[in-house]
């Protein structure tokens, strides 16, 4: 439908902000009125005001086709005075300059409407502070001519109108460009078309798809093309690419660049989403105009640095980085500007799936219409599960109240004494679950984050703001928001095994109802990955509806290109791990000794990595092949190089652990990567916490234990085996070092295009031998 922007109605408050909005970044925590709180300061003063005094006034204009409209907080007839209302606590001195004109710039909007209404020549124009401390009101207060008001209105609007038909100018281009869009390999394959038809179908019909499609189905492709297609056909007006893991975007960003390889023009607008910490340009500032050059006059520079942002088609984090440089403006505050004005935007999920994301919030103040193509959906459940939580720790408390000024030391130790009593409650265990949180613990954290809030409310500069306790205001924040959501999808627990240490989690256990509440404001989205077996599991923990459309592309691999044997003998349990060492490491020179090239080896956990890592640096001694290890803790740098290595070398075993960020999402294709032995089938560690989850799974949905370990595992050890095949040209083995892989149940989980060998292996120097 994109024959231009039909957004033909905007809000006074979006355009001042747009184009009146000037000065320096400044994301210092300035605790500000509630809603509520400026609704009563509101009532407040205009419960003094004349009988005949007017509330809400709901005004407009028109320029050019489009509707300014807004409403006025308060008019006095008698006087002829128009209001704007705006509550504030602590001195009135020390509200920004920047704000007061933007508060200045809306009230004159509203003033020149009123005028134009009234069809009077001129207007008091009166801004009032209202202190929610001292309940004290601030006028300030003009007269200004209807003619400087219309002047000043028409400025503005202008500005927007200008931006605006830029804006509707793209998209009627984009529109024509979409309809003769052919695809950028000219003809799809057919597993290519059967996962393109239906996520185009998804679009048109606004359903959810939860689509299974293997490595090498080109699945990245097969969304963004039909997705692009729809929105010219369906009300869909953005895309959001939303992907749990910083390769994915960069394959999305590599496929949106193949079909907007255009010659000519490109229409199309899309951008990257990168975190704060790792976009940032001056780290170790802070985030305002006295301490970092690129926060300094960022509104002042934005029109420039957006008029130039707007002339790329993919504004990638590179991208953003060199704008940053020449326009000395912030790249993080710059691309959630644009996130406004372009097609695509490629992202976490955690932008559109969190608690107050940015790009939900956008969608609900524009009424966007999104079709979200959620990549490598199956790590939705753990990263939903972490969303929805908040935590307590009370070694952090305890720092807390010891930074603490005397009108905070109150509650946190009354915080601190409720705690010791549920300690005292539950005894001091590793895991003990608690049915409900006292009342007056919540109270105290409330009071604790109110007065909290008072005391920089009165002085924005306090110390405090460089303390311990700062930190556990934010913490307490967020218990108490998650608080108000919880249900029976969460649990509540006390791991308590270090003193003075404890830490008090609401714990999300089943993220469904909060996922779906996200996906419903959506017009239509495709889950997917290449690891969505069983179906029942992913559809019913990431909340799909139950009219949600399933899909299972076919692999378009043949099984003669990858051999895959079981060790049908071979214990990888925890109590059998040790023993095994010898026996893998004798298996992986033998295979390397057979056959040469690159091979990554998957253990379960670092520690029986490093025992791995050393038997195998003696028996590689006289062999010609380098080692690598995964580290606990790598930077993005780090692991380049570590993926970097197999691209550029031949004979290289790399050892990573199963799960970790080596196990999906890199491509390795050719004589990259060989071989893959997984040492395990990739279960989550038994503790506490797992087995309460797995007693809930059997009670909500009676396969706890699946739900739990078997599922989860056996998705990182088919992710993980997906390295090794990648394009249809390829060829490699496959080694899956575990008995319990030959189960009935845990084979029909493997992929069906696996043509399985079993093979019985013996310790020493002998060869495996086949059965």
């Amino acid at each position: 439908m994109l024959a231009g922007n039909k957004t033909t109605v905007v809000a006074i408050k979006t355009l001042v902000e747009f184009a009146a909005k000037t000065g320096s970044l400044d994301r210092k925590f300035n605790p500000s009125p509630s809603g509520q709180e400026g609704i009563e300061g509101h009532k407040r003063v205009t419960t003094n005001r004349p009988d005949d005094y007017q509330t809400e006034v709901s005004l407009s204009t028109e320029l050019e086709g489009v509707t300014f409209r807004g409403r006025a907080d308060g008019y006095e007839p008698a006087s002829h005075c128009v209001e704007e209302i705006k509550t504030f606590y602590g001195d009135i001195e020390n509200i920004p300059t920047n704000h007061t004109y933007l508060h200045w710039a809306q009230i004159k909007c509203y003033a020149w409407m009123l005028c134009e209404k009234l069809g009077c020549e001129s207007i008091k124009v009166a801004l009032i502070y209202f202190n929610l401390t001292d309940q004290k009101e601030h006028r300030f207060e003009n007269t200004c001519t209807a003619q400087e008001l219309q002047l000043f209105f028409r400025e503005l609007a202008e500005h927007y109108l200008a931006w605006h038909t830029k804006i509707n100018q793209r998209l009627v281009q984009l529109g024509s460009w979409i309809e003769k869009l052919a695809f950028p390999y000219g003809t799809m394959r057919s597993s290519q078309r059967l996962m393109a038809e239906a996520v185009y179908k998804s679009a048109a019909t606004g359903r959810v798809l939860l689509a299974e499609a293997p490595t090498g189905t080109g699945k990245t492709l097969a969304g963004l093309f039909p997705a692009l297609k729809a929105m010219t056909r369906t009300e869909i007006n953005k895309v959001f690419y939303l992907t749990a893991k910083t390769t994915g975007k960069h394959l999305a960003l590599e496929n949106i660049a193949l079909i907007a390889s255009d010659n000519g023009t490109v229409p199309l607008r899309a951008l990257e989403l990168t975190a704060q910490e790792k976009s940032c340009l001056q780290a170790g500032s802070q985030c305002r105009g006295d301490t970092c050059v690129y926060a300094l006059d960022f509104y002042t520079k934005l029109k420039r640095a957006r008029e130039a942002a707007y002339e790329y088609p993919i504004l990638d984090k590179t991208t953003l980085a060199q704008l940053a440089h020449t326009y000395e403006i912030c790249p993080f505050y710059l691309s959630m500007e644009m996130c406004r004005w372009v097609d695509i935007v490629v992202a976490d999920v955690n932008y559109y799936f969190d608690g107050t994301p940015l790009l939900l919030g956008l969608t609900q103040e524009f009424n966007w219409r999104p079709y979200l193509l959620v990549d490598e959906c199956h790590n939705l459940i753990d990263r939903g599960r972490q969303m929805y939580s908040a935590e307590l720790n009370r070694k952090q408390l305890l720092s807390a109240k010891k930074a603490a000024v005397k009108s905070i030391k109150k509650p946190l130790g009354a915080i601190n004494k409720l705690w010791s009593k549920m300690i005292d409650d539950v005894g001091r265990y590793e895991f003990s679950v608690i049915p409900n949180l006292p009342e007056k613990f919540i109270l105290s954290l409330l009071e604790f984050t109110n007065k909290y809030v008072e005391l920089l409310q009165q002085h924005p500069d306090h110390p405090i703001q460089h303390t311990p306790a700062h930190e556990f205001f934010f913490s307490a924040l967020r218990f108490q928001n998650v608080f108000e959501s919880i249900d029976d999808d969460f649990c509540i627990d006390l791991q308590s095994q270090h003193k003075n240490a404890e830490i008090l989690t609401l714990r999300n256990l089943i993220p469904a109802r909060l996922l779906s509440q996200r996906t419903e404001l959506a017009s239509g989205s495709c889950f997917f990955s290449a690891t969505l077996s069983p179906p029942e599991y992913y559809r019913t923990l990431l909340g799909l509806p139950d009219d949600s459309v399933q899909l299972n592309v076919p692999s378009p691999f043949q099984e003669n290109q990858l051999t895959v044997k079981i060790a049908n003998n071979l214990s990888m349990r925890f109590k059998d791990r040790n023993a095994a060492v010898d026996t893998v490491c004798h298996l992986i020179c033998q295979q390397l000794r057979e056959q040469p090239g690159n091979a990554i080896v998957f253990l379960p956990s670092y520690d029986f990595l490093q025992k791995v890592n050393e038997h195998l640096r003696y028996t590689f001694a006289d062999m010609d092949i380098k080692l690598l290890q995964q580290a606990r803790r790598m930077s993005e740098q780090e692991r380049q190089l570590f993926i970097q290595e197999f691209n550029t070398h031949n004979n290289i075993l790399g050892l990573a652990v199963l799960g970790g960020v080596f196990g999906e999402g890199i491509d390795l294709v050719g004589d990259s990567l060989k071989g893959v032995f997984i040492t395990t089938l990739g279960l989550p560690q038994i503790n506490p916490i797992n087995e309460y989850i797995r007693s809930l799974m059997q009670s909500r949905f009676q396969r706890g234990y699946d739900f739990t370990y078997t599922f989860p595992g056996i998705q990182k050890v088919i992710q993980a085996a997906g390295r090794v095949i990648r394009t249809q040209d390829d060829t490699g083995y496959l080694w899956l070092l575990d008995e319990r892989f030959l189960q009935k149940d845990i084979r029909n989980l493997l992929p069906s295009w696996w043509a399985i060998k079993s093979e019985a292996l013996d310790s020493g120097n002998k060869k495996p031998r086949a059965l």
